[in-house]
């Protein structure tokens, strides 16, 4: 009876493990299928999912990270109570009360993963998320050279579906680009590192089709990152070049073929098949490379290409927050704050602000800032960037310290590269990038192994209960028919102030 019990329990605890590789796995895929998850009726089935499963694990014994995790646990369920408190205040408490239901979504996330972590997390999820950007943007890349042509009112010839914002496209592709680069120097098997190499070149020609700049500064600024984290700097460099060849070769007959050109025919089934072969080309010869050589030379290299990357990095963000629209974005937030310094003007209220303005007659509509930081600032006040900055700082909190786990500068590159194209972009509004980020973060948080500070019996009720409640939360958020917008029919005054 002890043997069969303690079989039982083994089951238990393997299956809730494996279970953790399924929160990118199932909810990137699935909500970027569905638009990118940007309407709130997937809001809905994907909270209860998460809430419900990691309240599963815990019933199967789960939470053994709960102890080492709960500062960003605490940060996730801070920022949706403060952001569902900012309907108390709100310009628009609809739209507010909006927000928390996709704030929630995020809250569950951040505790499915910290519940459903066990041993090897850090693999697990570098590896889930790998391979559920890959398998999402195979599929938008197979319907966009295979498919019926089809021009989006606002983007063109663009790589957009299915998620429906080429930017949203970019940026998976970039962290897709980082995890297959620095999962193809790091794996011990050589299947693995071919097949995670032979992944980069496809994705690389989906970034190429989505014309997203802010994704290509990202995709620099995570580079730099896993060059000077990497145990083996030298490898990744060879991976690099082995890769970088095929890449651009792709895109550049993307280019040539005039895929993104409006009003051209491109013939696009050539750059699918050479798609095909260059990724079978490139998984073959990284297969073979050679174990990493004395790794001191290539890290002076990496931290000197670190500060040439800076420099070119500081003046692209220069440049790309320069633009238009982009600017006219970050100036009425600005606005939106100091029209509200404490507290903010309310959660998802930045389109209310933006429509007053009067820039959407020269620049069209808007319901985000473009900018995650600066829209926090303005809707939520400086208590609410305070909790975002911890949800989002807490898991680089020892990634120097563990550099020389495997698989954590991969997932800390992965993850900067996230950051930083979330303060260029309207990212949090999509949960199926957010996603594919947090679970970039869970590796970084949940990879260490400390079982004298398994959780108490009283936390894991605690968590338990919250993921309950939080799964109901999504369900009682089907009976609300409000939708992203800039809620014009609520307008009786300008705002105070005037825009300069």
């Amino acid at each position: 009876m002890e043997r069969l019990r303690g079989e039982n329990a083994a089951v238990s605890t393997d299956l809730a493990g494996g279970a953790v590789a399924a929160v990118p796995l199932v909810l990137v895929v699935a909500l970027g299928a569905d638009q990118g998850g940007f309407l709130p009726d997937s809001w809905v089935w994907a909270g209860v999912l998460l809430a419900w499963a990691g309240a599963l694990g815990v019933v199967l014994g789960g939470g053994a990270a709960i102890a080492r995790a709960w500062p960003w646990a605490a940060a996730a369920v801070a920022l949706l109570l403060w952001t569902f408190a900012s309907a108390l205040w709100s310009a628009h408490r609809a739209q507010s009360l909006l927000e928390t239901r996709r704030t929630l979504v995020y809250a569950a996330a951040v505790l499915a993963l910290i519940v459903l972590a066990r041993r090897d997390a850090t693999r697990v999820l570098v590896v889930a998320t790998h391979v559920a950007i890959s398998l999402l943007l195979a599929y938008a890349l197979a319907r966009y050279l295979l498919g019926a042509r089809q021009l989006p009112e606002f983007e063109g010839a663009y790589l957009t579906r299915p998620l429906g914002y080429a930017n949203a496209v970019g940026v998976l592709a970039a962290l897709g680009i980082l995890l297959g680069l620095g999962s193809a120097a790091t794996a011990g098997s050589s299947l693995a590192r071919a097949a995670a190499a032979a992944t980069v070149p496809v994705l690389a020609l989906a970034l190429g089709l989505t014309g997203s700049r802010a994704s290509w500064l990202a995709l620099v600024a995570g580079g730099a990152v896993l060059l000077v984290l990497h145990a083996a700097p030298g490898r990744v460099l060879r991976t690099l070049a082995i890769v970088a060849p095929g890449s651009a070769l792709l895109i550049w007959l993307a280019h040539r073929n005039r895929l993104t050109d409006v009003a051209a025919s491109p013939s696009r089934l050539p750059v699918a098949l050479a798609a095909v072969g260059v990724a079978v080309a490139t998984g073959v010869v990284v297969a073979r490379l050679r174990e990493p050589s004395d790794a001191r030379p290539q890290r002076r290299v990496a931290l000197v290409l670190l500060v040439v990357v800076a420099l070119a990095g500081a003046v692209a963000l220069g440049r790309e927050g320069s633009t238009q629209p982009r600017a006219s974005y970050w100036h009425v937030a600005w606005h939106e704050y100091t029209s509200h310094p404490v507290l903010g003007s309310g959660a998802g209220t930045f389109a209310l602000f933006w429509v007053r303005s009067g820039q959407e007659a020269a620049r069209g509509g808007a319901l985000d800032a473009h900018s995650l930081y600066i829209e926090t600032l303005a809707e939520l006040g400086p208590v609410g960037l305070a909790v975002l900055a911890a949800l989002l700082l807490v898991p680089l909190r020892t990634v120097t310290e563990r550099r020389n786990v495997p698989y954590v500068a991969v997932a800390a590159s992965a993850y900067v590269a996230f950051l930083v194209h979330a303060g260029l972009d309207w990212d949090w509004e999509l949960p199926a990038v957010v996603l594919a980020g947090l679970s970039c973060a869970g590796a970084l948080v949940l990879g260490e192994e400390s079982p004298a500070t398994r959780a108490t019996r009283r936390a894991r009720i605690a968590v338990a209960a919250a993921l309950l409640a939080l799964g109901v939360g999504a369900i009682a958020g089907s009976r609300s028919h409000t939708v992203p917008s800039a809620a014009r029919e609520t307008e009786r005054a300008p705002v105070s102030g005037a825009l300069s």
